[in-house]
């Protein structure tokens, strides 16, 4: 089957529209109701719909969610313009929006919240600045606000925000709801079943006052990367131009020696996991919401082939048999408590929540390539490396917000956190003891590297955000948000690989802190609700922060702290109804200039680091369709060009990491495009059949490995077809129906030393076909 292209998809929207500005219906059909119903959301933190919001909004509900089969946030990164992913796994997932990248320093570029509960990532994980990836079983609706956020959302959200909204408990209704999935995956060795399962319970525990709901999941999904043990295992080739040291800089032919033992679909992974929700209402003025959640995902390897020999293979080879296991768990307390004043609504949103992630990675051949950096003869292994990574967070927001239809609305608010994230990693291998500095006596468990770096960060900011309408149509919202960060880092370090060279422990303490404004201004403009046209100028922000130790006698840059970046978002946009509200565009042109960038480079030492690489631009344009053809067949279609380069690089940067201007920011595709067509058609009183297609582009981009490395374009073709009635649904569905092997990143989970002769490269699960059974009780 071949694929349906980008541009394929946009002249059959364009032809199907037809019928939509003509104002006929087909013959013997009723006349086409209007668009479908608007996605309530709280993205300025107040009640409101994407089409009266004036900022650049995205939302899908979670009855859409469960129509299209999305299940995870890959799905609805697919779906919304203007935001991609680097991910090697579930729980391995960081996101970029806005051609802004999360790949250096401590924060994020794209805030991620649960409710009113900001999900800071690690700060020092070297898997990156990745979110937790829940299963969306049950969600009310998922909001994704592109550019800056930093008046409402604070830190972290320069280049925009993510929320998931769950769905509250129902008071005075008893439900339940069960999901059942099963489906068979393409592998290298006759693929994969995968299976599980959701289950939903709403309780109503007092009559009018309280109620509670439960959500489960379980799902298994099969393993396609095959990982095969060659012994001995070929050494690398073509010393020298990689740079001084390494004994060859070009991996050795691995698939023209017999494997001593294969272990098929090793990256299975299993998701477990769960949420209670309550919801109280004392009196008519005071509603107490409290949420706990708990999730834990565990892969038994990375979704990762190696390049060479590349996807043909999906493999990955090693010279030892050691698994790498990786683990993700997630606890979640949080309460909110809303208080209606009558002129204003007070809200307290208090959460804590802890998570941990621990890898593994077997860098035996890596270290084959770095053991003669420090005079150590290529012999190698097995040696594994250990990664723990360890977050916690307590927030608190309180804020207040104007109620009523009054021409002048304002919201003010405080929020807190204290954040930890503690990076822990370990390896030894005792018979490369003899060569640490002073001999074996100075380091007997052969420690290679070892680190022990707890970070803190600590923020506390004042906020407020105003409209006033000086007419019905004619809106200005002004806000600002004060703020400021102290990030401490207490770094303890030793083994062959650091600045002691043994098994004595180096320790260093820094602090770095910061202090701002960030201001916001909007001018809108809305027609009866069928016309919405604003200007927003808007700033962002990310604290400065603090590097791992670098040992000065490998590496030339070993910079220990770096500073904060900032953005400047310009913006306008509409969002408009045409043809009767048959057709729905929203579109918007952003250009931001940011600040200071924080960037990752690599250095010929194999050490990444972050840098403030100078200053960037990103801009262009960014569209979503949505069109209702007939009134059985709906079309969509969106998609962005994001322009995201360097424009001026210090020199001494350029001299030390090849940073220039022109340079693309990481991680940032260049071309983005979606398109799908949904047919519904209803074949008795109680029976509806729907069918979808899907085709989702991701343009090339660049990413880093030991040097930088171009990701190939890719799009994924999906179909869904299915019988629903009032209680019941079942779904056939393929997703990925091309078999398409795509680059989602590399090295990705590289938290070991980068080899300049081996790139692991980040895919996605191949072509899967299954079936999807949802009966509502």
């Amino acid at each position: 089957m071949k694929s349906i292209r980008p541009a394929s998809c946009v002249a059959l929207l364009l032809t199907l529209a037809v019928p939509c500005a003509s104002g006929q219906s087909a013959p013997g059909s009723s006349p086409a109701p209007s668009s479908p119903e608007e996605i309530v959301v709280t993205a300025e933190k107040r009640t409101s719909t994407i089409q009266d919001t004036p900022i650049s909004v995205s939302a899908r509900s979670g009855e859409e969610l469960q129509q299209m089969g999305i299940t995870d946030l890959a799905g609805v990164i697919r779906e919304v313009p203007g935001i991609s992913l680097r991910t090697s796994g579930p729980g391995q997932t960081e996101l970029e929006m806005r051609g802004l990248s999360s790949s250096g320093g401590a924060a994020p570029t794209v805030g991620f919240y649960l409710n009113d509960y900001p999900l800071t990532p690690p700060a020092a994980a070297l898997v990156g600045k990745v979110v937790i990836d829940p299963d969306l079983f049950d969600l009310n609706r998922v909001e994704v606000l592109r550019g800056p956020q930093g008046t409402l959302y604070g830190s972290g959200s320069m280049g925009g925000t993510v929320k998931l909204v769950t769905d509250s408990p129902t008071l005075n209704k008893s439900a339940a709801t069960a999901q059942g999935l099963m489906s068979w995956t393409d592998g290298p060795s006759n693929g994969g079943f995968n299976f599980g399962g959701n289950a939903m319970l709403n309780v109503p525990l007092a009559e009018d006052v309280a109620a509670m709901r439960f959500v489960v999941t379980d799902k298994y999904t099969d393993g396609f990367i095959d990982r095969i043990v060659l012994n001995p295992f070929p050494p690398p080739t073509n010393p020298g131009p990689c740079g001084p040291g390494w004994p060859g800089c070009v991996r050795a032919d691995v698939t023209g020696q017999k494997a001593t033992e294969v272990f098929h679909r090793s990256n299975n992974e299993r998701l477990q996991g769960g949420r209670a929700e309550v919801v109280a209402y004392p009196t008519e003025r005071l509603q107490v919401e409290g949420l706990l959640m708990i999730q834990k995902i565990e892969d038994n390897g990375y979704s990762e082939f190696d390049s060479p020999p590349g996807a043909s293979y999906m493999a990955h080879y090693q010279p030892f048999g050691l698994q790498e296991p990786f683990s993700d768990t997630f606890h979640l307390v949080g309460t909110t408590i809303n208080y209606d004043f009558g002129f204003a609504k007070l809200t307290s949103a208090t959460a804590y929540y802890s998570r941990t992630e621990t890898q593994n990675q077997d860098d035996s051949e890596a270290l084959y390539s770095f053991f003669p950096l420090f005079g150590i003869p290529a012999q190698f292994g097995p040696i594994l490396f250990n990664e723990t990574d360890a977050t916690h967070q307590l927030s608190e927001e309180v804020r207040l917000t104007s109620t009523g239809d009054g021409a002048f609305q304002w919201i003010v608010g405080a929020f807190y956190a204290r954040f930890e994230s503690v990076f822990n990693e370990y390896s030894a291998w005792q018979p490369i003891a003899q060569y640490s500095l002073g001999g074996a006596a100075a380091n007997p468990a052969g420690i290679i590297y070892q680190a022990h770096n707890p970070y803190r960060i600590k923020q506390s900011a004042l906020f407020g955000e105003d409209t006033y309408a000086f007419t019905d149509q004619l809106k200005l919202t002004t806000g600002v948000r004060l703020y400021q960060f102290r990030s401490t880092a207490d770094e303890q370090v030793s083994g062959i690989a650091t600045g002691t060279g043994n098994g004595s422990q180096a320790l260093a303490n820094f602090s770095a802190s910061n202090k701002g404004v960030n201001p916001k201004v909007t001018l809108s403009w809305e027609q009866e609700h069928r016309l919405t046209v604003y200007g927003t100028a808007s700033r962002g922000f990310r604290p400065g922060g603090i590097n791992q130790q670098i040992p000065a006698s490998l590496c030339t840059l070993t910079a220990e702290t770096y500073g904060p970046d900032n953005t400047w978002n310009f913006e306008v946009g509409e969002k408009a109804k045409l043809l009767d509200n048959r057709v729905t565009l929203n579109s918007d042109f952003y250009y931001i200039l940011w600040k200071q960038v924080q960037q990752t480079v690599n250095q010929a030492c194999g050490y990444p680091l972050t840098v403030n690489a100078g200053d960037a631009a990103s801009y262009g344009p960014e569209v979503e369709v949505a069109a209702r053809v007939t009134p059985e067949l709906n079309a969509t279609l969106s998609g962005t060009y994001t322009h995201a380069t360097l424009t001026s690089v210090p020199a001494s940067v350029t001299q030390n990491t090849g940073l220039t201007s022109g340079t693309n920011i990481l991680n940032i595709p260049k071309y983005t495009m979606m398109a799908s067509l949904n047919y519904t058609r209803q074949l008795s009183a109680g029976t509806k059949l729907t069918m979808r297609v899907t085709d989702s582009y991701v343009g090339s981009s660049t990413d880093i490995a030991f040097t930088y490395e171009q990701l190939q374009p890719y799009n994924l073709v999906g179909a869904r077809i299915g019988l629903s009635g009032d209680k019941w649904s079942a779904y056939l569905f393929g997703d990925n129906l091309t078999n398409k092997h795509a680059e989602l990143g590399v090295n990705t989970s590289s938290f070991a030393f980068q080899a300049p002769s081996l790139v692991r490269v980040a895919t996605n699960q191949p072509r899967t076909i299954g079936v999807d059974l949802t009966y509502r009780f």
